[in-house]
């Protein structure tokens, strides 16, 4: 009797370490670790992927530590690899939110921010559409899914206390930081020549004609200019999203690899 008690205290204790995993990811992850999703359904989600992994996880090589702070501390290690997996998908949507600054400073709503709840941050309007197109795709194309399923092959390759970093792993991400600004500037390319085209229009205008006052009517021409080449360019931001989305996702496997 004592024997089946201390194996299922060990059982609970593996549990509590695949519950960490997971509410890292996903209280980081995009859409997941958004406010709009109900913590409710947080805990639920977290509490029924750590139900379903838990009987899956292979035999430990060595047991698991009954001093409370070591097995705080061996929690928190398991957590931390849920949320490093969560910051490197929210990269993608951080090149979003650049792009989408830059189109707001290139046809004049610079000035004009709007909170995005997801987030927790204050937006450009453009990056704000933007945002909400990107969380279509990805939950169209099955993202959210493809998600837990990279954390749940996470317990293959890692096993509960196995967290290790690689030297190469920091500089690993840091690209990956540099990848989000190359990918925004190709977010807000579109937009920034047709804003380029036009200012050299207005420029000239201004020298051949100086009565029209430029900064009256170049606000409702830039920003109407903006509207249309965005609404042209949606297909195009679409596809763009679709490398983005598989580049996030190989991104999170090579990160994984870095940890093993």
């Amino acid at each position: 009797m004592e024997g089946v008690v201390v194996y299922e205290v060990e059982v609970f204790k593996v549990f509590l370490l695949v519950m960490s995993r997971v509410g890292g990811l996903v209280l980081t992850a995009p859409v997941l670790g958004s406010r709009n999703f109900p913590v409710v359904a947080k805990i639920g989600l977290i509490g029924l992927t750590a139900i379903l992994v838990t009987p899956g996880i292979a035999a430990l090589k060595q047991t698991l530590p009954g001093d409370t702070l070591e097995f705080a501390l061996m929690g928190a290690s398991e957590m931390l690899i849920g949320m490093m997996m969560g910051f490197v998908m929210t990269l993608a949507f951080g090149a979003i939110q650049v792009g989408g600054q830059i189109m707001d400073m290139q046809t004049g709503f610079g000035m004009m921010n709007v909170f995005n709840p997801a987030l927790e941050t204050q937006f450009p309007i453009f990056g704000f559409f933007l945002f909400i197109v990107a969380v279509l795709v990805l939950l169209a194309t099955n993202g959210h899914h493809l998600m837990l399923r990279a954390l749940v092959s996470t317990f293959e390759k890692i096993p509960l206390g196995g967290l290790t970093a690689r030297d190469g792993l920091l500089r690993q991400v840091s690209l990956w930081g540099s990848a989000m600004f190359y990918d925004g500037l190709m977010i807000a390319a579109p937009v920034g020549a047709a804003m380029l085209v036009a200012y050299l229009v207005m420029g000239l205008l201004g020298r051949v004609v100086p009565q029209i006052q430029l900064f009256a009517v170049g606000f409702p021409v830039t920003i109407a200019l903006g509207l249309f080449i965005t609404a042209l360019s949606l297909d195009l931001y679409v596809r763009l999203l679709d490398g983005m989305f598989h580049d996030m996702f190989r991104n999170v496997s090579d990160m994984i690899k870095g940890m093993t």
